[in-house]
């Protein structure tokens, strides 16, 4: 045997630099904006602001692939021209009158009225020509020899529009007891034709007891209590035109026999989005109550608040059945329930003619469940087959439970790796030391064989809550501290108790060929042997119980971040003014310095965005004259 048998159409490495010569390729955009802007003062203290802000962008693209690359065949789509052009004009107007007036030293009110509109355009032309005959020498410059049954071409064009108004009243009696009171109308033509328009009520009331007289305790230097209620609303729409039903080209073509009896092929159009006229804006309410506390006046500042949070009409895809002829329609289900609380502290640790130290802490805690999805309901039976209640339908498909974190994780527990002395137990899955141990948590589906033995099956009764994805709680400490012209600061953040699911555990690597060919690079990562157990890693090409190749692995994300250290000297007045030079500092930072994980199993790049996280270092000068 040769020493490359077995390796017959591996493709070892790729050539760009080879590949250039083949292609050109001409891109770019012209972008202009303004910005208008207006202020007139009018009678009785009433001010008027005007800003109108248009913007017109251009983008072309031309990219050729030439047919002469001796890989490249312009018969599937390798070689040829892609041309793209397209257009955007968006704009938008705004228009403020605020009037304020203070009565009797006391009390102080504030009206503020706004109205504001916007249009967004877009207009897109592409080409694709292939096999360009006689010849493709004319580069992306000629397109009309391109063969009509393998190019394509296409347009796109768009336009939304969007308006609202809003009315805002705020009162305050000697800067002690403050209401704010507000109504927003918005309109927004995605929406369907039934409802494109939405009311938003907010209001507030703020009470700084410190001034009251009653109030004498010397430490506080400020202290304010707020309570408000707010309503807003999201128009976060994947296309303008979700809630009308469209016209697509249908799958091939379709024909018909006439009286000759000769056959007669035709291209049709299909409808394949059903429209929802009734599609409203999705709407949150929110209750929150704030404490702001400063003492010693005010070195030390604190800010405390709680908040309850409703999201109800929520904008999703809802699954229809095979007879509608449509897959989903977009529309308003559901409600999730939001709570949480922020704490944010600011110390002036020292101040000193020469020397300063001030701290920053933050600290928040979240919580979401799901309250309702799609209202549909199904019987809940007692042993006797009795009803006794009714029970709201879970999405599997999307995973989302009815009570459960929006980002919950619903998975099969991997509880540790099969071992050299449980062989017999392993065979019992179907399964060989080194492969992972699954719970089987419902048993009563398992199947019992005429020899005696079992077959486990897994499937979604099997499946547990591990956890979800988003951090319940975060905070960040920052110092900054000034001596004379130097400045240092230093920042670490902190996300903790959320989790994320990989098979990489499994170290089933060998469909890349890392492991019998050594062609391409992998994570580095332990592996289980007979000499070197684990229960943690799988050995190579690792595999589940039957039925369930792949089992992944539950992975504990928290972490914290060392993420910038800086210092930065700014150079005396005296040394740089006869030079006509206002101002010059020198500065330095470490970005990514260094990062603590919960998990120390974790060895999938970043653990915080599991993609390469680069430590940044920065040297820079900031001039000015």
């Amino acid at each position: 045997m040769s020493a490359g048998a077995g390796l017959t159409g591996v493709v070892r490495g790729y050539n760009y630099d080879f590949n250039r010569q083949f292609q050109d390729l001409e891109s770019g955009y012209t972008v202009l904006n303004s910005i208008l802007t207006a202020k007139v003062k009018l009678p009785f203290n009433i001010n008027y602001t005007f800003n109108a802000s248009p913007r017109y962008q251009w983008y072309y693209r031309r990219y050729f692939a030439s047919s002469s690359h001796p890989s490249w065949n312009p018969l599937t789509n390798n070689a040829g021209v892609d041309r793209e052009h397209n257009k955007r004009f968006d704009w938008s107007i705004n228009n403020t009158i605020n009037w304020e007036k203070t009565f009797a030293e006391k009390h102080r009110v504030n009206v503020t009225l706004v109205q504001e509109s916007e249009e967004r355009q877009f207009w897109q032309d592409v080409i694709r020509a292939r096999n360009i005959t006689p010849s493709d020498a004319l580069g992306f410059h000629e397109t009309s020899g391109g063969d009509k049954l393998l190019s394509e071409f296409d347009t796109e064009d768009s336009r939304q529009t969007a308006d609202g108004m809003l009315g805002r009243l705020f009162y305050s009696y000697d800067e002690r007891y403050m209401f704010t009171g507000s109504v927003r109308r918005d309109g927004y033509s995605a929406f369907g034709t039934s409802n494109p328009r939405a009311t938003f009520l907010s209001a507030a009331l703020g009470w700084t007891f410190t001034k009251e007289k009653f109030f004498n305790w010397t430490p506080m230097s400020n202290g304010k209590l707020r309570l408000s209620y707010g309503q807003n609303g999201n128009r976060s729409l994947e296309n303008p035109y979700i809630a009308l039903a469209n016209l697509a080209n249908g799958v091939g073509t379709q024909g018909y026999i006439n009286a000759s009896g000769d056959y007669i092929q035709f291209q049709y159009l299909r409808i394949d989005r059903m429209q929802n006229k009734n599609l409203q804006w999705e709407k949150t309410a929110s209750f929150n109550i704030g404490l702001d506390l400063g003492f010693l006046n005010n070195r030390i500042s604190t800010t405390l608040d709680y908040f309850q949070m409703s999201t109800t009409d929520m904008i999703m895809n809802q699954s229809l059945p095979d007879f509608s002829g449509f897959t989903s329609i977009t529309t308003n289900l559901g409600e999730v329930q939001n709570n949480g609380f922020e704490i944010t502290i600011n110390s002036q640790n020292i101040v000193k003619n020469n020397f300063t130290w001030n701290t920053t802490l933050g600290f928040s805690k979240y919580k979401n469940i799901i309250k309702h999805l799609y209202y549909s309901y199904v019987d809940v039976l007692d042993a006797s087959g009795n009803v006794v209640a009714s029970k709201e339908v879970d999405d599997i498909g999307n995973g989302w439970f009815i009570g459960q974190p929006i980002s919950s994780i619903w998975n099969y527990r991997v509880t540790g790796i099969w071992q050299v002395n449980e062989i017999e137990e392993a065979d019992k899955y179907k399964q060989r030391p080194g492969d992972p141990k699954v719970a089987n948590n419902y048993t009563a589906d398992d199947i019992q064989n005429s020899d005696g033995s079992t077959t486990f099956v897994y499937n979604d009764k099997d499946r547990e809550f591990l956890g979800q994805t988003q951090a319940p709680i975060m905070w960040s400490l920052r110092n900054d501290f000034t001596y004379k012209n130097f400045n240092f600061a230093i920042n670490i953040y902190s996300y903790m108790g959320h989790k994320s699911l990989s098979g990489a555990y499994l170290n089933q690597d060998n469909g890349t060929s890392t492991i019998s060919q050594g062609l391409a690079n992998t994570y580095d990562k332990p592996y289980w042997t007979p000499e070197n157990p684990s229960d943690f890693w799988g050995r190579l090409e690792s595999k589940g119980p039957a039925g369930l190749n792949a089992p992944q692995r539950v992975f504990d994300r928290s972490f914290a971040r060392l993420d910038n250290i800086s210092l930065g000297y700014t150079l005396p007045n005296k040394l740089i003014s006869s030079y006509n030079i206002q101002n010059l500092k020198v500065f330095g930072s470490i970005r990514n310095v260094a990062v603590w994980r919960k998990d120390k199993n974790w060895r999938y790049w970043d653990i915080e965005t599991g993609q390469m996280a680069p430590r940044i270092f920065t040297l820079g000068i900031n001039l000015s004259f």
